[in-house]
């Protein structure tokens, strides 16, 4: 493969993790702004907080986060290839 075709192999990929990066960071956002509502104690009675759920949803931000720090460093590597 020559060295052209590589390069632009490489902008392809770039541009896929960015991609999944701004999808990771709304997935995030989301979950991390439903944890708080649900979280927020003036919002919702601890009496009707639906802890099992906001579980779930913790575990979902956590399985993002590690998500967008793997592909932050797949950007990170393609980037300094592409200098």
């Amino acid at each position: 493969m020559s060295f052209n075709l590589e390069r632009t192999a490489m902008r392809g990929k770039l541009a896929e993790a960015q991609e999944r990066r701004r999808r990771l960071v709304l997935r995030i956002e989301g979950n991390a702004a439903a944890i708080r509502q649900g979280l927020n104690t003036a919002l919702t009675p601890v009496a009707d907080m639906d802890v099992p759920q906001l579980a779930e949803q913790m575990d979902e931000l956590v399985q993002a986060w590690g998500e967008l720090q793997g592909t932050l460093g797949e950007i990170a590597r393609l980037e300094k290839e592409l200098r």
